[in-house]
């Protein structure tokens, strides 16, 4: 619930933009967006990331196995291997990109943050002059107060999807890890035993 009022605060102080605000309200639109990023910012932290990553890193050893122990003519794969193999393939899309997508999202919190601070800080002390001595007047505050309001927002769904397909990776792990784990035993007793056959040959 929560969630869902800063997610209507947010859109409504993106509206009240729009439409022209007071310094007040554009304020107060600030704050919730900053609480939101903080909020953001400690569902992110709760994900269990060393779990995630050791599951991505792990799924792609096995992806790299079976591509591997399928180029040997020793190896055969059926019909019914296939059905294991997508469930693979379905946790590795899932959590391949987790590293770089998590790193980016704390990344572009802590860059909301700072954007959002500084323009409540400007609006509180009327400065004239930003950062990089542009000038600063009604245009550039709502200007800029629109693009930030709408990239936490933006951020907002970046965040959902992002958790969403790690909880989906590690249920797809967690579901189907003892049919892989048995596929990868079955395929490597294949690949040695072609192995010995070969040697007892020579």
């Amino acid at each position: 619930m929560k969630v869902i009022l800063q997610l209507l605060l947010l859109f409504g102080g993106l509206m009240c933009f729009l439409s022209g605000c007071t310094d007040q309200k554009t304020k107060h639109s600030l704050h919730a967006a900053f609480n939101k990023l903080e909020d953001l910012e400690e569902l992110v932290k709760e994900a269990p990331l060393d779990s995630i990553n050791s599951v991505r890193d792990r799924l792609l050893e096995m992806k790299k196995d079976l591509v591997w122990l399928g180029s040997d003519s020793n190896v055969v794969f059926v019909r019914s291997d296939a059905l294991i193999i997508e469930e693979l393939s379905k946790g590795n899309r899932y959590l391949k990109d987790s590293p770089s997508r998590f790193a980016g999202i704390f990344q572009e919190i802590e860059r909301c943050k700072t954007q959002v601070s500084g323009l409540v800080d400007v609006i509180e002390t009327g400065a004239d002059l930003d950062a990089l001595g542009d000038s600063i007047d009604e245009v550039y505050i709502k200007k800029n107060v629109e693009i930030e309001l709408n990239a936490v927002v933006k951020l907002e769904g970046v965040v959902m999807e992002t958790l969403r397909l790690a909880r989906l990776g590690l249920e797809t792990d967690f579901s189907s890890r003892e049919a892989i784990d048995s596929l990868l035993e079955v395929k490597r007793g294949q690949w040695a035993r072609g192995i010995a056959k070969v040697t007892e040959e020579i």
